[in-house]
Formats: C-alpha cells, sequence, structure tokens
C-alpha cells in the first residue's frame, strides 16, 4: 500500500464550519447562561444534514428591541454560514445559476415597462431638482480631462480571461471594443507614434491580424455572493473598461468637491450608523435596495444627466447583454458590476434624488443630513416615506428587511450596530469544501482573528481551543504573528503573551534578537508568477500620472542600484479564502543576463518583469523578523 504523503492529505472545510458554530453555541449558552439557548440549531448541527442546518438558522427581527449582547450572540450564528456554501447544499449549481439569470431577465423586464413620462407630478418635481444637483456637480465633460484620467482595469474583459489579465494584455492586438469606443480611442491612439510602432511590430508577428475587435455584446458572468445567490457582473470591453474608468474618476473627483470624499465614506457611515443606532427619536435611517446598479436604468440616466455626459457614459457602455445559455437580450440596466464607474454613478444617482426629496419637502432650515456611498444611504427617517414612495415609482425597489428607519438597529458599510453596540458577526467567505493542509491552517487562522475582533477570549473559550486543538493537530503548533499582519499569516497578538488562551496551546516560539525584535515564523501567499517580455505598455504606464498601483513585479536582485527596491505585486483574489492583498511578493531572482542601450551602447543589465497569475498561488511556510508591542 502506498505511504500517502503529508502534503496529499485534504481537510473538510464543512465540517470544521460545523464544529466550529457548535463550539459557538455552547460558548454563548455559558456566556448568557442559558443552557437551552439556541438548543434547536445545536441539534441539527449534530445531524451534519446541511438541509437541517439552514432550517434551524436562529431567524431575528432586527426591527424589534432585544437585549444587545443577546442579538449579538443570534445575529453571529445567524450569519455564520451565509456566505459558507456546503459542499451539497440546498441549492446546486444549476438551480443558482437558474435563478441568477431569472432575476437579472425579471429587473430588465421591469425596466422596460418603466415609463419615466408616466409618473406623478411629486416624483417629476424630484426628477428635475436632482437632475440640476447632478448638472451642477458634474459641469461641462471635458474629453481632455477625461483622457488624462483613463486607465486599463486590471480584471477580466472581452477577450482578455482573468488569468491572461495584465496591463501588456490589454494593448496586445485585437483590442476589443464597441465601434463606438474603437473611433474614440483611436482618435487619440493613432497620434501617438510609440502606440503605432508597437502595434506594427505586432503586425509584423501577424500581417493578417487586425489592430481592434469589435464587439457589439457583453456576456454575463455569475460570481458567488451568499449560499442561496449568485451575483451577475458583466466585463467590459477592454476600451469600455478604459473609457469607463476614467469617468468613474471624474465623478468620483466631482463628488469630492462637493464633500463626498468616496475613499472616506465608508468609516463615515460607519459612524453615522453607531450613532443613528442610540436615536429614539427623530433619527437616521439607512437603506437597503435591491439590485441598485442593476435597476439604474437607462431611461433614468437619460432623464438625469446632462446630454454631453450622457453621450460619453453610453458610449462607454454596450446594450447587449449574452446570457450563459447563449440567448442575447437588450439590457435596460444603464451599469452593471464590471463597468468602472458604476459605483461612483450610482453614488451620485441616489445621492441627487435624496436631496431631491428633501427639497421638495422640507424648508431650508428644515433639512438633515443625508450621506451616500454606492447604494448605501443614510437620510432623516422623517423622508423614509418618501423615499419609499418616489424610488418605486422610477424603478427601485428597496429592501425592507436590511432598510432601517425604527427601532434601534442600524447597519451601513459593513458596521452593524444596536443601541451603540457593534453588533457585526463574523462572516467566513466561501471557499472549496475540501482543501489542503497549508489552505485549512490558512482558514483556521482567519477564523481565530476573525472571532478575536468580536468576541473576547473569554466568551468563546471553547471555540478558541478547538480551532487551536485543529491547528495543533495539522503542523503540531500555533504560529504568532504582529498585528499588522494578515488574518492567514498566523494568531494576530498585539504583544507575544497577549492572549490567555495560548498559554493552554502548544505555540511556536519566537526569538527575540534584541531591540524589541523577534524571529517568528508564518503562512504566505505566494502567487504563481509569469515573465512578461512585453515592456513597453508598462513604460507608458510608469511615464504617466499615477493614480493606482499596477500589477507588475520587478524582480528586487536584477535592478541596478536604488531601483533595487521597488517591488509592487497585486494579487486579484486569494483562493476564494480572501481578497487581501500582501504588501509583499519575494521570487528566486534568475540569472542576471545582459542587453545593450538603444540610445547610448552601454551594456545594461536586463530588467526581468514579472506578473500575477490571477486565481492561483500556494501558501509557504517562512521566517520573518518584526516588533511585538511589549506590554508593560
Amino acid at each position: 500500500m502506498r505511504r500517502i504523503h503529508k502534503t496529499e492529505l485534504t481537510y473538510s472545510v464543512d465540517e470544521m464550519m460545523i464544529k466550529l458554530s457548535s463550539f459557538l453555541v455552547r460558548d454563548f449558552q455559558d456566556t448568557l447562561n442559558e443552557p437551552d439557548f439556541c438548543d434547536g440549531f445545536l441539534q441539527s448541527l449534530r445531524t451534519v444534514n446541511p438541509s437541517l442546518i439552514r432550517q434551524s438558522v436562529p431567524d431575528i427581527d432586527l426591527h424589534a428591541d432585544h437585549e444587545p449582547y443577546r442579538l449579538k450572540a443570534l445575529y453571529q450564528l445567524q450569519s455564520i454560514f451565509k456566505r459558507h456554501r456546503f459542499q451539497k447544499d440546498i441549492y446546486s449549481d444549476q438551480e443558482l445559476e437558474a435563478k441568477a439569470i431569472s432575476t437579472f431577465l425579471e429587473t430588465q423586464d421591469r425596466l422596460r415597462a418603466l415609463d419615466l413620462s408616466q409618473v406623478s407630478a411629486k416624483t417629476n418635481l424630484v426628477l428635475d431638482r436632482a437632475a440640476g444637483y447632478i448638472s451642477k456637480v458634474l459641469g461641462v465633460y471635458d474629453d481632455e480631462e477625461h483622457r488624462a484620467f483613463c486607465r486599463f482595469g486590471r480584471r477580466a474583459s472581452v477577450g482578455i480571461p482573468a488569468r491572461a489579465a495584465s496591463l501588456a494584455a490589454r494593448w496586445e492586438m485585437p483590442i476589443s471594443g464597441s465601434l463606438e469606443q474603437i473611433e474614440w480611442f483611436d482618435s487619440e491612439m493613432s497620434q501617438v507614434e510609440c502606440v503605432q510602432k508597437y502595434f506594427a511590430l505586432q503586425r509584423d508577428r501577424d500581417p493578417q491580424g487586425s489592430t481592434y475587435h469589435p464587439t457589439s455584446s457583453l456576456t454575463l458572468a455569475l460570481v458567488p455572493k451568499t449560499f442561496k445567490s449568485l451575483r451577475a457582473i458583466m466585463p467590459n470591453t477592454t476600451i469600455g473598461s478604459y473609457m469607463s474608468y476614467g469617468l468613474g474618476e471624474i465623478i468620483r473627483k466631482r463628488l469630492k468637491r462637493e464633500g463626498y470624499d468616496i475613499c472616506t465614506l465608508q468609516q463615515r457611515h460607519r459612524h453615522l450608523a453607531r450613532m443613528a443606532s442610540c436615536m429614539t427619536e427623530n433619527g437616521y435611517t439607512t437603506c437597503d435596495l435591491s439590485s441598485a446598479s442593476d435597476s439604474i436604468s437607462v431611461a433614468l440616466v437619460s432623464r438625469l444627466f446632462p446630454p454631453d455626459w450622457v453621450q460619453i457614459l453610453t458610449r462607454s457602455r454596450i446594450g447587449n447583454v449574452l446570457l450563459p445559455n447563449s440567448q442575447s437580450v437588450e439590457s435596460f440596466t444603464f451599469c452593471t458590476m464590471g463597468i468602472g464607474y458604476t459605483f461612483p454613478l450610482q453614488t451620485l444617482v441616489f445621492l441627487a434624488l435624496l436631496k431631491a426629496i428633501q427639497s421638495v419637502y422640507f424648508d431650508r432650515l428644515d433639512r438633515r443630513l443625508i450621506s451616500v456611498y454606492g447604494d448605501d444611504m443614510i437620510y432623516s427617517s422623517r423622508m423614509h416615506e418618501q423615499v419609499v414612495l418616489h424610488f418605486q415609482e422610477i424603478g427601485f425597489l428597496v429592501n425592507i428587511e436590511k432598510s432601517f428607519s425604527r427601532g434601534q438597529f442600524r447597519e451601513s458599510c459593513g458596521g452593524d450596530y444596536y443601541r451603540g453596540m457593534d453588533v457585526r458577526p463574523f462572516q467566513p467567505r466561501n471557499g472549496a469544501a475540501t482543501v489542503g493542509p497549508k489552505t485549512y491552517e490558512a482558514i483556521l487562522y482567519k477564523c481565530v482573528n476573525g472571532l478575536l475582533r468580536r468576541w473576547t477570549e473569554y466568551e468563546i473559550a471553547r471555540t478558541l481551543r478547538f480551532l487551536t486543538s485543529e491547528i495543533e493537530r495539522i503542523v503540531g503548533s500555533c504560529k504568532r504573528v504582529p498585528y499588522d499582519f494578515p488574518d492567514d499569516s498566523g494568531i494576530k497578538c498585539p504583544s507575544p503573551d497577549s492572549w490567555m488562551f495560548l498559554k493552554s496551546a502548544c505555540v511556536a516560539s519566537l526569538k527575540s534578537i534584541g531591540h524589541g525584535l523577534f524571529r517568528f515564523s508564518y503562512l504566505s501567499l505566494k502567487p504563481q508568477m509569469r515573465k512578461e517580455t512585453r515592456h513597453a505598455p508598462y513604460l507608458w504606464e510608469a511615464l504617466k500620472p499615477k493614480h493606482e498601483t499596477t500589477d507588475i513585479y520587478y524582480s528586487r536582485d536584477c535592478l541596478p542600484g536604488r531601483n533595487g527596491n521597488i517591488l509592487a505585486s497585486k494579487i486579484d483574489e486569494r483562493l476564494a479564502i480572501d481578497d487581501y492583498v500582501p504588501p509583499l511578493v519575494t521570487k528566486e531572482a534568475e540569472p542576471i543576463s545582459f542587453t545593450r542601450s538603444e540610445i547610448t551602447g552601454k551594456r545594461l543589465r536586463r530588467t526581468m518583469t514579472y506578473v500575477t497569475v490571477s486565481h492561483s498561488g500556494h501558501y509557504t511556510r517562512q521566517s520573518g523578523i518584526s516588533c511585538f508591542e511589549i506590554r508593560r
């Protein structure tokens, strides 16, 4: 019989999640001193039957009155399996796909039937004032400004799958775009000598190849959202992503000028949600919409935006959608997930509509705070009835279950609060049902760190003992890392002796090397790298004003002088475990080679360029040196 190597072992994430939930229930029973707390849920967990587990998940009315701590415990148990999908869950892949496509088509039918010319007089007044606000914010469209902000996206686009996505791939012929997008793009690039030279080199390799690939439809793609739903996205054309990114940056810049900085609004919304959860009278509503971005119709954008902006925004999108069954349908949704300007545009639309509703129903001396981040909206509860009424009339559906205008629970931008108490639950992300030992170890670390951010070690003592024992079973000892390390690298410790639960666990030793520094081991995700030989696009990007980090990586040992310190990398997704991007990626250098300068003729070191391969990578164990905050 062949001996199974340790690296060939696999571990069930489903079994771990069920045991984790069982220990959490028992911990909460002890903490609340309620031996029968969620006992039905505990019994269903012992059956290891996903269907029974889903049926017995605690149900909470978040609009009602609760004891805050008990609500937090119930909310945690309700959410523990929300983003986790069992290998044999209650919905099959085919059912989820059919449900997502059906929802998309229903939204299109609803928007097709929408007639903004038939709305009530009050709604028409709201639309007029919203259009005036948007016109004031945006001003006149400037083509030169737009082109200065344009950048290629990092994700997949038409003709470029996610695994091949890189900056250089965007410039590989043929470049996808609609006929209007190609005309707009070529009007600039045909005047750029270096681009034309780059295209000519490609034509020399393929004389029959064309520069552009005219595209008339986008393909609907479905990605995981929760255990019971998929999210519909539509990767744009390569030129469309370039154009729409620039438009999104301009809208973001205009919003910032009005006092709405998208980069900081998340923190502001969490603060406002906490504040609103403490109010009993004259409070604020946190509002959530169903299919928010999909419900922004072509007709609504045409009604609200100035003609010059409607023209360029429309040019950056494609109105036909190809479903997974190859059926082509017309999309009445103006901007879906995958279009570069979707998020800032919906922020501007909802902000304008809320301000318009406020101005119609309340005088200048009776107006209150309004804040919008994407489809997360916060406004005075006095407006809520009018918001639901007018939004429904123009094609939006307010999600009553996730919108809170009464009671003392509020939720916005990842912050959940009840009477000022943070009750945000830990929600493990969906991933593979069975994984290897290092990936399993990383998932366990994520669970420990995620729970410790929301609960004290004394509240979940049994759960932490279970997780540390699982780590010990796999690798023998638990790794400790400084608090600024990624969640999956080890157990994050403010100081070497900060957690009491680690006193009874087997932990990897830390070696003090003086001056407050320690040597320790940790897990690191290493992306798969691909050698890049197409250097010109990266040079062009380096010469343009920087607005974001590129996904290029330069090998440290192959760059001369101070440039040897340049290290940059991006990982599109992390094995479906987390969306965290590690700050540093190391790679063994290849032998140094040389080239001749085309300008001076001098012998120069050849720079070796690498790009990450999306959706690929592996965990390795490494040793690092850093400082912990020493407890005194």
